[in-house]
Order: C-alpha cells, then sequence, then structure tokens
C-alpha cells in the first residue's frame, strides 16, 4: 500500500485534473459493487469503486436512501456483508427486507435518535463524530462489501465543520481494500479521487386530469455522476 504522503499527493493531482503527470503501470479495469440499478450501473462502469469513497447525495426525497437501500440489497443477494453507521437513527429495516435486503448479512450501528434541527450543535457534532469513529473501525476491520456512512438527516452545516483531512484518511484507509465506502447525504463531503458522487433530483408522477382527481403515483429519478475528470446526466429512472 502506498504512503500517506504519496496518496495525499496523488489524490491532490487527481482532484485538480493533473494525475496524468503520474508514471503508472496501466491497470486492468478497477472492481466495482453494482448499485441495483441498471442505467446508473452502465454509467459508473459497472458499480461503485472498491477502496474507493463514494457519495450519494440530494435533497429529502430525491431517493438518496432508495439507492442506498438497492446497493444493499445487491451486495447482501451476492453474499457480501454489508456495515451500515446510522448516525441519526433513521433507517427502516422492515422497508429494506421488503427492498430485497438481507438483513442476516447487515451489521447496523445505530445513533441516537436526535431531531437535528431542534436538537444543541453538541448533541450533533458528538452523534457526527461517533458516527465517523464506527465507520473507520468497520472500514479498518475489514470483511465488509459496503460501509454506508449515512448522515441524510444531518444539516450540512455540521459536516463543512469538519477537517478536511477526515475524508483524506478515510480514503486512506479504504484505498486497495476490497470495499465500498459511500457517503450518503445532503451535499457532497469526501468522495475520494477515483471515487463517483451521485446528485440525485426526483419529481413527481400524477394522474388525473384535474385537481380532485390528481394522484401522486411515485417519482420520477435523475441523476448526475460526477468523478474527477467528467459529469454524467442519467435518468430518468423510478426506484
Amino acid at each position: 500500500m502506498a504512503s500517506s504522503a504519496v496518496f495525499k499527493l496523488e489524490s491532490l493531482l487527481e482532484a485538480r485534473k493533473l494525475d496524468r503527470t503520474l508514471a503508472r503501470e496501466p491497470a486492468s479495469p478497477p472492481p466495482v459493487q453494482p448499485t441495483g440499478i441498471a442505467s446508473l450501473d452502465a454509467v459508473l462502469e459497472g458499480g461503485w469503486r472498491q477502496g474507493e469513497v463514494s457519495e450519494v447525495v440530494g435533497p429529502r426525497s430525491s431517493g438518496r436512501t432508495s439507492l442506498l437501500v438497492a446497493t444493499m440489497a445487491s451486495a447482501t443477494a451476492g453474499g457480501g456483508i454489508v456495515g451500515l453507521v446510522d448516525t441519526v437513527d433513521r433507517f427502516d429495516p422492515a422497508g429494506a427486507a421488503r427492498a430485497g435486503v438481507d438483513l442476516d448479512r447487515v451489521l447496523w450501528v445505530r445513533g441516537p435518535q436526535i431531531g437535528v434541527e431542534q436538537a444543541r450543535a453538541t448533541l450533533v457534532d458528538r452523534a457526527v463524530h461517533q458516527a465517523l469513529r464506527a465507520v473507520d473501525l468497520l472500514v479498518r476491520a475489514g470483511g465488509f462489501t459496503v460501509v454506508a456512512f449515512d448522515v441524510a438527516d444531518i444539516p450540512p452545516r455540521y459536516l463543512r465543520g469538519l477537517p478536511h483531512t477526515t475524508w483524506m484518511r478515510l480514503a486512506h484507509v479504504n484505498a486497495g481494500q476490497p470495499t465500498v465506502c459511500l457517503l450518503v447525504g445532503e451535499a457532497a463531503i469526501g468522495r475520494s479521487a477515483r471515487g463517483a458522487t451521485v446528485e440525485l433530483d426526483a419529481a413527481g408522477r400524477w394522474t388525473g386530469t384535474s385537481p380532485q382527481s390528481r394522484r401522486l403515483t411515485g417519482f420520477n429519478i435523475r441523476a448526475r455522476m460526477r468523478e474527477a475528470r467528467h459529469a454524467v446526466d442519467v435518468g430518468p429512472f423510478e426506484l
């Protein structure tokens, strides 16, 4: 495994699209873990890259939790183990089971139940730091196909206060492991240089021709996938 200093330098060069200056051996396609969404997997060249930190971001009701659950279902169906760090205890195991997640293959690390908009900043900060330590421990332990860090109900202001080295350390710990480290939140916070950020947005699907008969039947999800070199629009698709 490369040293921490070399890893940081390569990450910074790639983030600034200067990684062509690096001399490397020709590499085979990186191993991936499918997202469970065929159209998204096609754009991601098979799925989330193992050994990288990737992100699912978007506002509430944009499909971010559904995409996380789809990834968990895909991983457990393939015999993998998922570690889910649930920062403020928002995971719905019954709904995940209905979506195909094998709960016997999920380690669920539950944070405290707090209403983050009303709670004191110290409580939210403590929950985030405890969850970060749990993510670090799971990644270091090894053996997980996916380690997910769910901060979807944490306002971005609490995450922006973390040192930027937080995410560099996490990327370094996960580098070279057969593990997808997946961050789930409202805004992009810390993918690794070779990871992907999938930005989600949703529009409602309605039936009926009059205000009295209109009914919401679901959501069309649109995704924008960002990597160090480019961004690609995906969708619409259903979750």
